[in-house]
């Protein structure tokens, strides 16, 4: 037996199906510019269909340079290489763009030995999970498996396919195509990327198939797959039109290796409008955050014969494929295809209202479930008629959901009665009735408001009520491909009687902006908190500082202490805003970016006054000439800094994209700036803003200091000002006036956090919030305390301030001393 029959033997041997395991396999080179066909001696996968996902071995032989021969293949997406020799094998671990590591050399008569000693590694199992990024790994770890080798052959793909599908439709669609003509264009792209599929695969299907006949391959792939007959839909779309469009696509990069999820992005990024996806609420759900999902209810808890999965609202059926994934894993691999296939379809369903994204559905789980054929039930319905979303999900065991996130229009709630009579968000209608439907689990991506806001708590005490462990996740923006709203997860399990005295047990994790692509690539959160107590009230979500929330419970309000409004808002935003003055102007800021910063306004411009531009005359009755302080009515960042202000003495306006806080009792607005500006103003922003804007009420319920040294905070600030305003009229070195303004905002910042009277280890909890963060000032900020130093002592008590003109100098605290180790440690930081 030579080296390939043995190693396509020892495969055999571990459990790979003889239908996974392809001699003289050719897949697309999407990690190189032209996308060549390639060819492996032998690819094996750990289950069908085929894809760079399922990719788990992969052989090249005969090759001068085996390292650079498995460097050029690595787009087959399989994480082990076998390069065959003459006289021995090589083992190399494949990585997304380092070259190959050679794991070691086995003589062709020792490769029993090789697999017996991998044979816990190397199963269709073990790959498979290893591979599955977001999925439990079990107890076989595989360190040399790269997780970045799949998004980066994914993103390759995704793009490619993107860029040959926007070309095939372009054209089917004309220049003045109206909606039919898109329809039938949409329709079109999709069956013709379905048949090159199957050509591409080699499927016994298309073998008869005359593939310079582009009406022969149509009638073919909707026999095949049982779909809608074509008649006049296409009408509109010329035959000539047609023929161009299918050889274009011929010649693209071969699809043999494509994964479902492809199928999908094509869906979301290509074929769905923009009218569409306003129409429908379309906002496509990535596959790693539907893996997360499952993972998170994790499918091997329920008993495979009696599991129902819903996905209403299914869009492109994300959620349908990755149960889809998660079940087949769990079936006997004994099983053939066809007990497979019927198991899968009969406890997997889908409904959305849009026929087309329903089609595409039907054609991600066929491609999911290759080579079996249709009968996936996924059907166009409207979900949100009387009585339909009930019905639909019951006897579901798990219900899996991206909702609309819109509320329903005026035509809606006249159109859905009994829905809207339940809630005006569409998405709070779709969770409400989950959990009338009493499923085992659920797993909902909703608005992030869901974590936090009022008008979620119903919903977070029937959850805390029905289950007995809820999961959320803050998702950072841009999660999405094509939408931006600010989003959550919530995965409800343990389905109990329903108690809402029952303790439950929490775990409350948060992705940051900058963790985002690692979330989607390994499924791998910012922060984690966990508690086990009851939530009579819906008080689910554990912030990352709660501890600190808790302790100032009791502390003094923003709200009790100033008047809070928004700026002005015009019928026209441009037509509020002038460079010059005039009638009804009046001078004031217009854009936070350009006019403010921490303790500083500028570059004012000329507002409108004028009651008939005005949208709303409450803002023009504003006491605007008053002392005030103005802040970003929305966040300046993604992170912790969110929140910038400064005092007014000078009479300005402002536009609605500002907030003004009138002191109402002695509050200094030097004073009241200072407080929002520092870090637990903006920690606080940013714990409990569920949206981009800060709305009056949270505002109102900020904590302020209990006690205050006014005196002191007020020269720091002065002295803070002044010194910025030398370094913005150059006045002084940047690296004299940068230190000089660290240090004085330090010390405003020890001063503010003084008086909230936070034990020592709260204050550095609250630093550490911060860590890495850039904060948001006109000049180098270089944080509180030394990395190194060690021991929990507040701020201000390190802290005394030695001012000498133009250094402000700092010198360590002569009546509190700290310990030796510690003062060599500040006297670095400080000097």
């Amino acid at each position: 037996m030579n080296a390939l029959a043995s190693i396509e033997h020892e495969l055999l041997g571990l459990g790979y199906e003889a239908g996974a395991l392809h001699r003289a396999y050719s897949f697309a080179d999407v990690l190189d510019p032209a996308a060549e066909t390639r060819t492996v001696v032998l690819a094996a996968f750990t289950q069908t269909p085929e894809s760079f996902r399922s990719a788990a071995f992969g052989v090249v032989q005969g090759e001068a340079d085996s390292g650079a021969a498995v460097m050029a293949h690595r787009a087959l997406g399989a994480p082990i290489f076998f390069s065959i020799d003459a006289h021995d094998v090589g083992v190399w671990a494949v990585g997304a763009r380092q070259a190959p590591k050679l794991l070691e050399r086995v003589a062709l008569g020792a490769l029993s030995d090789l697999f017996n000693r991998y044979r816990d590694s190397w199963t269709p199992q073990a790959l498979h999970r290893a591979k599955a990024v977001g999925l439990p790994r079990g107890p076989v770890q595989i360190d040399f498996i790269d997780l970045g080798l799949l998004p980066a052959i994914e993103q390759e793909v995704q793009h490619k396919l993107h860029q040959t599908m926007t070309e095939v439709l372009a054209l089917l669609l004309s220049a003045d195509a109206g909606g039919e003509s898109e329809k039938a264009a949409f329709r079109l792209t999709f069956r013709l990327l379905a048949a090159k599929i199957l050509i591409d695969r080699e499927h016994p299907a298309a073998s008869g198939w005359v593939l310079d006949d582009v009406a022969a391959v149509l009638s073919g792939i909707q026999g095949y797959y049982g779909l809608k007959l074509l008649g006049a839909d296409v009408a509109a779309v010329s035959a000539d039109d047609i023929a161009a469009a299918w050889t274009r696509l011929r010649q693209s990069i071969t699809l043999r290796n494509i994964s479902s999820d492809s199928l999908a992005f094509v869906y979301e990024n290509t074929l769905v409008t923009a009218d569409t996806r306003k129409l429908f609420g379309t906002h496509s759900t990535p596959r790693p955050v539907a893996e997360y999902v499952l993972s998170q209810i994790n499918l091997s808890r329920y008993d495979p014969q009696t599991v129902r999965i819903a996905e209403p609202f299914a869009g492109a059926g994300i959620f349908l494929v990755a149960a889809l994934r998660e079940l087949r894993d769990l079936l006997p691999p004994e099983w053939p295809a066809e007990q497979r296939h019927q198991f899968l379809v009969d406890r997997l369903a889908g409904a959305e209202l849009d026929a087309f994204a329903c089609e595409v559905a039907t054609l991600s789980l066929i491609l999911a479930d290759y080579p079996n054929a249709n009968g996936w039930h996924v059907g166009s319905a409207d979900l949100f008629e009387k009585d339909a979303l009930s019905t639909f999900l019951k006897d579901a065991t798990v219900v899996l959901c991206n909702p609309p996130f819109e509320d329903f229009t005026a035509d809606e709630r006249r159109d859905y009665p009994e829905a809207f009579a339940v809630s005006p968000s569409k998405a709070m209608v779709a969770l409400h009735a989950a959990i009338d439907a009493a499923p085992q689990a659920l797993g909902f991506v909703l608005p992030r408001g869901v974590l936090q806001q009022t008008q979620y708590r119903p919903l977070r005490e029937r959850l805390a009520a029905a289950y007995g462990r809820v999961d959320l996740v803050s998702l950072p923006d841009r999660v999405f491909e094509k939408a931006t709203y600010p989003c959550a997860l919530v995965v409800a399990t343990d389905r109990r009687p329903i108690d809402a005295s029952k303790p439950v047990r929490l775990n409350a994790k948060t992705v940051t902006d900058a963790d985002r692509e690692r979330f989607l690539t390994e499924g791998v959160v910012s922060s984690e908190r966990k508690m086990v107590r009851p939530a009579p009230a819906g008080e689910l979500w554990i912030g990352e500082l709660d501890a600190l929330w808790s302790y100032l419970e009791d502390a003094p309000r923003l709200g009790d202490f100033a008047e809070i409004f928004r700026g002005l808002q015009w019928r026209s935003q441009r037509a509020g805003v002038h460079d010059e003055p005039g009638l009804m102007r009046k001078r004031g800021i217009y854009k936070p970016a350009d006019s403010l910063a921490p303790f500083h306004l500028m570059n004012p411009v000329w507002l409108s006054t004028d009651p008939a531009l005005n949208l709303y005359p409450g803002p023009l009755t504003r006491a605007w000439d008053k002392p005030k302080v103005l802040i970003n009515n929305q966040r300046s960042s993604r992170g912790p800094w969110r929140l910038a202000a400064a005092a007014d003495h000078s009479g300005l306006l402002a536009s609605q994209q500002f907030t003004g806080l009138w002191p109402t009792a002695d509050y200094d607005v030097s004073i009241l700036a200072a407080i929002l500006n520092g870090p637990l103003a903006n920690a606080f922003a940013t714990e409990h803003a569920t949206e981009q804007h800060f709305t009056n009420i949270m505002l109102a319920s900020m904590p302020l200091p209990r006690k205050l040294d006014v005196a002191a905070l007020g020269e720091a600030v002065s002295e803070y000002e002044a010194a910025l305003d030398e370094k913005l009229q150059t006045l002084l070195s940047a690296d004299d006036s940068d230190r000089r303004l660290n240090r004085l905002l330090v010390w405003i910042d020890a001063l503010v956090l003084d008086g909230y009277d936070l034990p020592p280890r709260l204050e550095r909890q609250l630093f550490a919030y911060f860590d890495g963060r850039k904060r948001p000032v006109l000049h180098d900020f270089q944080g509180w305390l030394p990395n190194d130093l060690k021991g929990f002592v507040p701020l201000h008590e390190w802290l005394t301030r030695d001012h000498e003109p133009n250094r402000g100098a700092w010198v360590v605290d002569v009546f509190k001393p700290a310990p030796a180790e510690e003062n060599d440690a500040l006297s670095r930081y400080l000097v």
